[in-house]
């Protein structure tokens, strides 16, 4: 460890307190990730269960509008939201949990609206897409505006329960969740309704029961009054935060949009297919290593303000990118292979790695950018997303029509260069902490 940091010869790095402190540090954090992996098992288990129940149901052409529309909903509810998560939060944990009910309603009310509106917007837009003939799957259309305004209600109710420390709650709810989404997709295939728009139906259902628990739990209806101060105070915390974010979404949009729109309905089809079989790496690997390093990064930065502590175990996060790959492969083989049968092509491995690649990126980019949180400042990730936004926008589709191969080695790799700059802009601010 000796001259780590710039340390001279015989001292201990800044930030270091010896390696009995540093493994209790690890067993901790690897703990924590397993936590929340498990939280999530349920719901990779509900993506696995509608993958291999629908797919073998839909055409090339099926399977990448789904994928497609759900990016886009992506986008298009987290601008519905306006930031207001990161918000309500802080206004919890300064005012305390009896005084909220003003804030919750208010929240409630202004993202159920934006969120039916945002939902009734991207229904009237493809079903114009269809009129003109570059949309085809309409009947799920229909499920939309109440989709959008489940999902935002859902979103506050669950940020509201997590703000008051229910994690436990939150993971019984998730448990309880898969075997009725199941049950209710099972229940809409059965009544003859058309794969996407049953997925969107189920979808729907078990959140207007899961919404309906949470509410009552949250005795929204026992409290009046609406703090519209709040919601003022909550729009300025969290629009910013938001616009790097949605960089981050447009560009994967703009993947999806590349490889429905810009190549036939076979390359349609294997893309759509290869993020269905990667979706569980997400939920069960990556998007856990995320919680976990989000619920510990402040901790580690109090017990060394220098960085060195979160620099070490940003460099040790790289085991993630070493592991994920075989699992990732792992986890996506056998469900291209239910679906697939034997017919397994070449461009279907392309995706899947490239599906791999894109979200190890995005996993690497949490650990990365610890120097943003030691500045408190996340100008630099946002000008970089919206870079990286702007390369796929112009880029891709022009690979894609020209050969489809490159455009999977482009949409592969471009996300790196994100990481690589975070990681460099992150050094350089543990460098300058060092010498001053």
């Amino acid at each position: 460890m000796a001259g780590w940091l710039g340390s001279k010869a015989g001292q201990r790095p800044l930030g270091s307190d010896g390696p009995t402190k540093s493994r209790v540090r690890t067993r901790e954090f690897l703990i924590t990730w397993q936590t929340f992996a498990i939280a999530a098992i349920p719901g990779m288990a509900g993506s696995v269960w509608a993958t291999l129940r629908l797919t073998p149901r839909m055409n090339a052409v099926d399977l990448a509008e789904w994928v497609f529309l759900a990016s886009l909903l992506t986008v298009v509810l987290s601008i519905s939201q306006f930031g207001i998560k990161p918000g309500y939060m802080q206004e919890v944990s300064d005012r305390g949990k009896d005084a909220r009910y003003a804030a919750l309603r208010v929240s409630l009310l202004m993202t159920g609206t934006t969120g039916f509106v945002a939902g009734s917007v991207v229904a009237a837009a493809l079903f114009f897409l269809r009129y003109l003939g570059h949309w085809q799957n309409s009947a799920a259309l229909l499920w939309l505006p109440l989709f959008g305004l489940l999902a935002n209600l859902g979103m506050m109710l669950h940020t509201d329960l997590r703000a008051l420390g229910g994690a436990r709650v939150l993971a019984v709810i998730a448990a309880v969740t898969f075997p009725l989404f199941a049950a209710l997709l099972e229940f809409t295939l059965l009544a003859g309704i058309n794969p996407l728009a049953a997925f969107f139906a189920a979808q729907c259902a078990t959140s207007i029961i899961t919404i309906g628990y949470l509410g009552h739990r949250a005795e929204v209806m026992r409290h009046a009054g609406v703090d519209l101060r709040f919601l003022r105070r909550a729009l300025l915390i969290g629009l910013p935060v938001m616009g790097g974010l949605l960089a981050k979404y447009v560009a994967d949009l703009t993947v999806s949009a590349t490889f429905r729109w810009s190549a036939d309905a076979t390359v349609a089809g294997s893309f759509g297919l290869a993020v269905r079989a990667t979706e569980p790496l997400m939920s069960l690997f990556i998007g856990a290593f995320q919680m976990a390093w989000g619920a510990t990064i402040y901790q580690w930065i109090k017990q060394s303000a220098d960085g060195a502590i979160v620099q070490r175990f940003s460099a040790r996060s790289w085991w993630m990118t070493v592991t994920g790959i075989p699992l990732g492969i792992f986890i996506a083989a056998p469900i291209i292979f239910y679906v697939k049968d034997t017919t397994v092509t070449m461009l279907d491995c392309m995706f899947v790695g490239m599906m791999i690649s894109r979200l190890l990126a995005f996993g690497m980019a949490s650990s990365m950018g610890f120097g943003q949180t030691l500045q408190r400042n996340y100008r630099v990730g946002m000008r970089l997303l919206l870079t990286e936004m702007l390369v796929s926008i112009t880029v891709l589709p022009l690979l894609a029509i020209a050969s489809t191969p490159w455009a999977i080695l482009a949409a592969a790799a471009l996300p790196w260069w994100f990481v690589m700059q975070l990681r460099a802009h992150s050094n350089r601010v543990v460098q300058t902490l060092a010498t001053t």
